[in-house]
C-alpha cells in the first residue's frame, strides 16, 4: 500500500477539528467538494472507513480515532520541520561541515575560527582535517579548502582561488654546520633530506625547483624520513635530521626564531594554490554562505601575513 499524501492527512484533520466539511472548507479555503473527494480517496486507499457522515455532522469511527491521533503527530512533526528549515534560512544557524588538509587547518583556520564563531553564535562547525581527497557532494561536505599546484575542472562545484603558498628549503643551523650548506640545488643529493614519497614502489623523491628567473632544476634524492605529515617533517627539520621542502607559512616562525634557516633562498618549488570549493550556490543555507564569505574575506590576508619569508629574504 502506498503512503497517503500529506495534504490528505491535513484535510482529514481539518474536517475532524471543525466537525464537518462545510466548516472545514471555510477555515481552510479548500472547496467542500474537494475535501469530500480527497477523504473518500483516503478511505479507499487505507481500506477502512474513517468517518461516519450525516447531514449535520461527522463522527470518527474507531479506526478513524486511532488514525486521527497519528495524523496529528505526523502533521506536528512536518510543521516543525518546515519551521526549522525556515529558521535556518533566516539567519546563519546549524552545522557547517568542512574538509581541510591538516596543515592548513592548523596554520590558517585555527587562528581565524574563534572570531567567526563569536560572530555567529548559532552556527556549529564540523572541521575534518584530512589530507585525503574527499567527495564533497557524496560525503555531504558543505565546503572544502584545497591546496594544489593546479586544479582540474570539478563539475557541480564552485572553486574560488584564495591565494598561493610557496614551498621553500629549510634546515636547522646545527645540521647545516655539520653537513655543510649547499651552494646549488645539485648539492642537495649529498645531504640527508626529509620528504614524502608518492609511489611506495619507489623511494626516490624529485623536487622541482625554480629560481627567480624561472630556470628549473630537478633534484632526485631518497629522504631519510619519509612522511606525508608536514608537521612531522617540520619537527624533524628543527631537530637537525635533514633538509626539508615545506610551505613557508609553517616554517616562517621557526626561521624568525632561529630554529631553522632558509636554504638556497634564490630557489623554491612551485607554489601550492589554495582554493575554496563548495557545491553550486543555488539554495545555499545562510550558515554555509556566512562561512564562505568569511573565509573568502579573511584567508587571503592570512596567507599574505604568513608569507613573510619570501617578502623579507
Amino acid at each position: 500500500m502506498s503512503l497517503p499524501e500529506l495534504n490528505d492527512l491535513s484535510y482529514f484533520v481539518s474536517v475532524v477539528r471543525h466537525q464537518g466539511f462545510t466548516a472545514a472548507a471555510r477555515a481552510s479555503g479548500v472547496e467542500k467538494t474537494r475535501l469530500s473527494r480527497r477523504l473518500a480517496e483516503l478511505e479507499r486507499q487505507l481500506g477502512v472507513r474513517l468517518l461516519h457522515r450525516s447531514t449535520r455532522r461527522v463522527e470518527l469511527t474507531e479506526a478513524g480515532a486511532q488514525f486521527y491521533e497519528r495524523c496529528l503527530a505526523v502533521l506536528e512533526e512536518a510543521e516543525a520541520a518546515y519551521e526549522g528549515l525556515a529558521n535556518l534560512r533566516k539567519e546563519p544557524a546549524g552545522t557547517v561541515r568542512m574538509s581541510c588538509p591538516l596543515v592548513l587547518a592548523q596554520t590558517y583556520l585555527a587562528p581565524l575560527l574563534p572570531s567567526y564563531l563569536a560572530a555567529h553564535p548559532k552556527v556549529n562547525l564540523h572541521i575534518d582535517p584530512t589530507d585525503r581527497e574527499v567527495d564533497l557532494i557524496g560525503e555531504r561536505y558543505d565546503l572544502a579548502l584545497l591546496a594544489r599546484p593546479q586544479i582540474d575542472a570539478m563539475p557541480g562545484l564552485v572553486v574560488r582561488p584564495l591565494g598561493s603558498v610557496k614551498r621553500i628549503l629549510v634546515a636547522a643551523p646545527q645540521f647545516l654546520a655539520s653537513a655543510g650548506r649547499p651552494a646549488s640545488p645539485e648539492d642537495i643529493a649529498n645531504l640527508a633530506t626529509l620528504g614524502r614519497v608518492s609511489d611506495l614502489r619507489d623511494s626516490t623523491v624529485r623536487w622541482e625547483l625554480f629560481d627567480q628567473s624561472g630556470k628549473a632544476c630537478s633534484v632526485s634524492h631518497i629522504p631519510r624520513l619519509q612522511t606525508h605529515d608536514l608537521r612531522l617533517q617540520l619537527e624533524a627539520a628543527i631537530s637537525g635530521l635533514g633538509l626539508a621542502l615545506l610551505p613557508e607559512a609553517i616554517v616562517a616562525t621557526s626561521i624568525k626564531t632561529g630554529l631553522l634557516e632558509h636554504v638556497l633562498p634564490a630557489w623554491a618549488a612551485a607554489a601550492n594554490n589554495l582554493y575554496l570549493a563548495y557545491p553550486a550556490p543555488r539554495g545555499i543555507l545562510p550558515s554555509v554562505r556566512s562561512m564562505i564569505d568569511f573565509l573568502s574575506a579573511q584567508l587571503p590576508a592570512s596567507i599574505q601575513v604568513r608569507s613573510v619569508v619570501a617578502d623579507t629574504r
